[in-house]
């Protein structure tokens, strides 16, 4: 039952190719497998990669994350099961001595987190989260200062649930602790602010901690449990994927409300609601989001994260361009691109000069100076390739790269590889991407739309506007009303906005936020996510950009 019960044989890394000091990294370590069953805790580790990745919001985000296998046996396998839980009453040594049966509670897996912690720091010092794998097909796991999770059935999707507690720190959305009949003292939650981002006492508009992806339209509370002596169990009144407030959560019947009818977090199965999605992205995200060029250029600054705290990282630059692959810049003179290594001064030249750049989750594209040839970049040195002829204005982001005809304006998504192009729409006053599709806003800037994924065809999700800003952080994508200049999030359906903030300069949307510099620029300020609070982060800047910096 101690760690004289097995020994660590060594790590692997199984998946991710980010640099260790920049990614967000998961380490599996095994407990209960013997040392004739390491390759089922390998086989284990592989499903949980699998499942991971596979799953909203990790399937777009996956490239920020390592993960890491700690092989470790056990002199027994499985884990202890008390009879006092309602378990068999087996014993089993074990190297982080796991057992079902926690707070009396079967189904609670827990084991020595002491140990886990260290072993994972032992083998994998830059670890951000660890899970340990249970040589058990007894339904359990949890989640803490570690995560556990047996090999029952549906084994990954406890896992991903456990790892929502560990590594996001969200709540539970169910509305039972123990779950069982008969389960007295979860009539109505206690009267306090939960400190989770995805569980509430607080029904007000302005002030709803996720009140960002609240349509105007929407009650609140959205549902209420009528009758508080019992879980509500009735299936939504209102279209899947409407967020507002869901009475039934944290453990109670009453009195804590939830973002969406189902989540992950309520419910194995079912995909991660809006708002566990927005903190898996911004939380997954290690490296800084925004950088801001100053107002003569001579120097390139990192947002630190909080207060006003600001790095200088570069000198002077012409023209910023970030994303998911990272930071670049022009050299001021010659036009030269470089790219941002991770730390301050350190810049690599990559590229000549071009028309413009723009930035994928896997590399920056580059449009000669004489729009005449698109050309990708190769990964290292100053190697490029030639992926297309003339094109108008390149636009990408996680879903990929855009570029128009430079004649007839029509837009053309790339494929992947040279001279594959599709012709996917038509001309358009602006387009913007984000991790799931392409927007556009017509020539006359009367009506925006959304690319459906297949042919030409494009839905109308809104009305006039001014300026498109896509990115990370909610559904990814924010307008700017052509008159007032005030700024609109797109809440995922059509004519489903909600104003954001007053007119700005620039924008720039993050994995946590949109940033956003003021009219005159002379001050940068960070959205707080609920009514129109926005609080002042920066001072005077040319340009902010933002991206995995």
């Amino acid at each position: 039952m101690t760690t004289s019960d097995g020994s660590v044989q060594g790590r692997t890394q199984i998946h991710g190719r980010a640099p260790r000091n920049r990614a967000f990294t998961v380490v599996l370590l095994g407990d209960g497998f013997t040392s004739t069953q390491q390759t089922d805790f390998n086989t284990a580790c592989t499903n949980f990669v699998t499942a991971l990745t596979t799953t909203p919001p990790y399937d777009k985000i996956g490239r920020s994350v390592n993960i890491w296998r700690v092989n470790v046996t056990s002199t027994d396998s499985g884990a202890d099961d008390p009879v006092g839980a309602g378990g068999t009453g087996a014993t089993a040594r074990t190297y982080f001595d796991s057992t079902f049966g926690a707070n009396n509670i079967r189904r609670l897996l827990v084991c020595d987190s002491s140990t886990v912690l260290q072993t994972a720091a032992a083998q994998v010092p830059e670890f951000t989260v660890a899970i340990v794998v249970v040589n058990s097909t007894i339904y359990g796991g949890s989640g803490g200062s570690i995560g556990t999770y047996s090999l029952a059935p549906g084994a990954t999707e406890i896992a991903i649930h456990e790892l929502g507690h560990t590594a996001y720190g969200l709540a539970d959305e169910y509305a039972c602790y123990a779950c069982t009949s008969g389960e007295t003292g979860h009539d109505v939650h206690p009267t306090g602010e939960p400190t989770e981002p995805n569980v509430t006492q607080n029904t007000r508009r302005d002030t709803l901690k996720w009140g960002w992806a609240v349509d105007p339209g929407t009650a609140l509370p959205t549902m209420s449990n009528p009758n508080c002596a019992t879980v509500d169990d009735r299936p939504s009144t209102v279209p899947a994927g409407t967020v507002g407030c869901f009475e039934g959560a944290h453990y109670y019947h009453c009195a804590a409300f939830r973002p969406e009818h189902g989540c992950k977090m309520r419910t194995l199965g079912v995909p991660f609601c809006q708002v566990c999605s927005q903190v898996i992205r911004a939380r997954t995200k290690v490296a800084k989001n925004i950088c801001a060029l100053t107002p003569s250029r001579n120097a390139v600054y990192r947002y630190d994260g909080s207060g006003t705290s600001w790095t200088k990282i570069g000198g002077p630059a012409g023209t910023l361009y970030a994303g998911g692959w990272g930071l670049v810049a022009t050299n001021p003179s010659s036009g030269d691109l470089y790219r941002y290594l991770g730390t301050p001064d350190s810049w690599q030249l990559i590229g000549s000069a071009g028309a413009q750049f723009a930035i994928t989750n896997d590399t920056v594209y580059g449009l000669t100076p004489s729009k005449n040839a698109v050309y990708r970049y190769d990964g290292s040195g100053t190697s490029w390739t030639k992926i297309g002829g003339p094109a108008g204005t390149l636009y990408a982001g996680g879903w990929g790269l855009v570029a128009t005809n430079p004649s007839s304006g029509d837009l053309y998504r790339y494929l992947g590889t040279p001279d594959s192009w599709q012709l996917i729409g038509s001309a358009g006053a602006q387009f913007a991407i984000t991790n799931d599709t392409v927007y556009g806003l017509t020539p006359s800037k009367n009506a925006v739309y959304r690319y459906d994924g297949s042919g030409t065809s494009w839905t109308k999700i809104g009305g006039p506007a001014g300026t498109l800003y896509a990115g990370d952080w909610g559904r990814g994508l924010l307008a700017t009303n052509p008159s007032s200049g005030d700024l609109y999030t797109y809440l995922g359906r059509p004519d489903s906005w909600r104003l954001t903030g007053s007119a700005g300069a620039q924008f720039a949307v993050a994995s946590d936020t949109v940033y956003g510099l003021t009219p005159s620029r002379n001050a940068v300020y960070r959205y707080e996510g609920s009514g129109l609070a926005w609080t002042k982060v920066g001072d005077a800047a040319h340009s902010v950009v933002a991206g995995d910096i």
